[in-house]
């Protein structure tokens, strides 16, 4: 189900291809159905692929079109049997090795109602396609698609009720950010929780970073939040404030398989901090597997212990 395309994107071979994963030197294509991982065999082969005229402008249409497809599989709705009360929740981050924009850890935990964490997984990986902005899934997604479809297989009793994404969702440029990718992907309701706002002028004035702070800033209780709409009136996500002492908020918009108030509710509900519990978890083990394993210089270095220097025992318990 693979195929990799060289010079104006030529296929060399193709069978039946659904999903595309881009990079600036090939494309890789594989079956939704079956969404079998890249072998290391044909990873090694791609990378002395040489291709000519790999213009960053040819991989953006081909992607275009491909969330195109996507966006048109998208579900804002709640389903049939939805129940807000869930018995466990998905969480899925990405971390990258301090100075490298290569090698990364990808993370997938699953939370219960007390919020402790019943399952979780761990992979190093490779990106294999380029960083553009508004493309990440096109970089991302298949690596935390690969880890839900594992935790399916292995131990499905903890099968979330849906899954909580460190990105957006229709909170998006072409309204298909990762989270919708990998809701539409797995199958499961899935939410785009996003640290940072993605400034899409051409939507209006409620995308800019001073209209959101100073809207946000008259909210007081957890829970409160403020609709990010189009110009037109489209409701494309909101900004959350989910604790207390938060003074920013995190952006919450649909992936696939419910409603935005569905999802402000699911990402109230697990956050005990700014970041909802799932992914917040999900990034703290992939830096913490990164920091074992791939250690910077820095953290490899012992710490200089002064006798009674109560600040530098504090530092070692980190």
């Amino acid at each position: 189900m693979l195929k990799y395309c060289i010079s104006n994107w030529a296929p060399l071979i193709s069978q039946g291809c659904e999903r595309t994963i881009s990079a600036h030197k090939y494309v890789l294509t594989y079956n939704l159905s079956v969404r079998q991982p890249l072998g290391k065999r044909m990873e090694k082969e791609l990378e002395n692929v040489v291709i000519a005229g790999d213009e960053p402008e040819n991989i953006k249409q081909s992607w275009i079109a491909e969330q195109n497809e996507y966006q048109a599989r998208i579900s804002e709705k709640d389903q049939e049997d939805w129940k807000s009360n869930f018995s466990y929740l998905g969480g899925l981050d990405i971390s990258f090795i301090v100075g490298d924009d290569v090698n990364a850890c990808a993370c997938y935990v699953v939370i219960d109602t007390n919020l402790e964490v019943v399952y979780k997984d761990t992979a190093m990986v490779k990106m294999i396609a380029p960083y553009i902005p508004g493309f990440l899934a096109f970089r991302e997604a298949t690596f935390l698609i690969d880890l839900v479809d594992a935790q399916m297989k292995i131990k499905p009793e903890v099968t979330p009720t849906a899954l909580l994404v460190d990105g957006n969702g229709v909170l998006h440029p072409r309204q298909c950010g990762i989270a919708c990718h990998i809701g539409v992907a797995t199958g499961l309701p899935t939410v785009g929780v996003a640290k940072n706002l993605h400034q899409i002028q051409e939507y209006g004035e409620q995308f800019t970073r001073e209209n959101v702070k100073e809207r946000f800033s008259n909210l007081n209780t957890p829970g409160e939040h403020i609709t990010l709409a189009t110009s037109e009136g489209k409701i494309l996500g909101a900004a959350l404030k989910t604790s207390a002492n938060s003074s920013n908020p995190v952006f919450v918009s649909v992936g696939s398989g419910l409603s935005l108030a569905s999802a402000l509710e699911l990402v109230s509900k697990v956050s005990k901090y700014r970041v909802p519990e799932p992914t917040r978890q999900a990034d703290l083990m992939s830096r913490e597997f990164l920091r074992l394993n791939h250690p910077t210089q820095r953290q490899k270095q012992p710490l200089k212990h002064i006798k009674g220097d109560k600040h530098s025992q504090d530092e070692n318990k980190l």
